[in-house]
Parts: structure tokens; C-alpha cells; sequence
């Protein structure tokens, strides 16, 4: 059934596990705001929530 993934994980330790984190991350976040009935500021609040924190200048 899920031979091929079995096998590249031994094989090469490949995972899609960041791929399945980041997808729980936005379904989380479709959640968490639903109802926002303006659509460009909910992209615009998806565009923030998942850039990367600013770098601190030292």
C-alpha cells in the first residue's frame, strides 16, 4: 500500500512531513478564520501569519 514511501524513508530518511505540517497550519488557520467576508484581507492576514519572522539587526 504505501510501499514506495516506506522504502525511500529507509533508504534516503525522506519524509513529507513538513509538506503535512505546513497543510495542517493553513486548515488550522482556514478554521480558526472563518467568516471573514473580505476575501482580500484574509489573504492579506494568511500572507502574515505564515512570512517569516523579521531578522534582528545586531
Amino acid at each position: 500500500m504505501h510501499q514506495t514511501e516506506i522504502i525511500r524513508y529507509i533508504e534516503k530518511e525522506l519524509t513529507n512531513a513538513k509538506a503535512e505540517n505546513l497543510n495542517s497550519k493553513i486548515q488550522r488557520f482556514i478554521a480558526n478564520n472563518f467568516g471573514i467576508r473580505n476575501r482580500d484581507f484574509f489573504f492579506y492576514r494568511m500572507q502574515v501569519y505564515f512570512s517569516p519572522a523579521p531578522q534582528k539587526k545586531i
